[in-house]
């Protein structure tokens, strides 16, 4: 999981592209093959003859889009851009176009990641709702559809909160 690239603000989320570079060439030859992620949800649970992996961005930072986008595009690698709606468009984040080139693009998927980006597991049943409706609606009105794939803001989330995603999206992402 990636979030920011070549930034100096914050170092706990960001990565040199020189390290990036160097970790995806090292996926390369260790023999993985990177997942396309709209074939993720099909290949999944099935059995897999080849090591694949997974590339994901959180947050849809306009880092991301400046200095990652060109490098994936670059090298063919597939990945998914988990973008929460409230921010789109403000200072540091990519706009709504930027966000429907890497859609319309055969190697970027969208995924959802709530509207505020807030800690959810802290607001209440009726709040979660509506935030992951409010994010759901613009998406439906930006992209035409509403994602299937859902990852957690800070990766964290309740009971009602997994049953909630387990019953509205296909494939969430967490951490434990």
């Amino acid at each position: 999981m990636y979030h920011r690239f070549n930034e100096n603000k914050y170092p706990s989320t960001n990565i040199r592209m020189n390290v990036f570079d160097e970790q995806m060439q090292m996926i390369k030859s260790l023999g993985y093959k990177f997942y396309d992620p709209k074939l993720f949800e099909k290949e999944f649970s099935i059995s897999k003859k080849e090591k694949k992996i997974l590339i994901s961005i959180d947050d849809g930072f306009s880092s991301f889009y400046n200095e990652a986008w060109p490098y994936l595009r670059k090298n063919n690698i597939p990945f998914i851009l988990f973008v929460s709606t409230e921010p789109v468009g403000k200072n540091g984040y990519m706009t709504w176009e930027q966000i429907i080139e890497i859609e319309k693009s055969s190697l970027g998927t969208i995924g959802h990641h709530s509207h505020t980006h807030e800690y959810l597991i802290d607001f209440s049943n009726d709040d979660f709702i509506n935030d992951i409706e409010t994010a759901s609606k613009i998406f439906k009105e930006k992209l035409g559809y509403i994602p299937t794939i859902f990852s957690y803001p800070f990766g964290e989330y309740s009971k009602f909160m997994k049953d909630y995603i387990s019953e509205n999206f296909n494939i969430a992402f967490g951490q434990h």
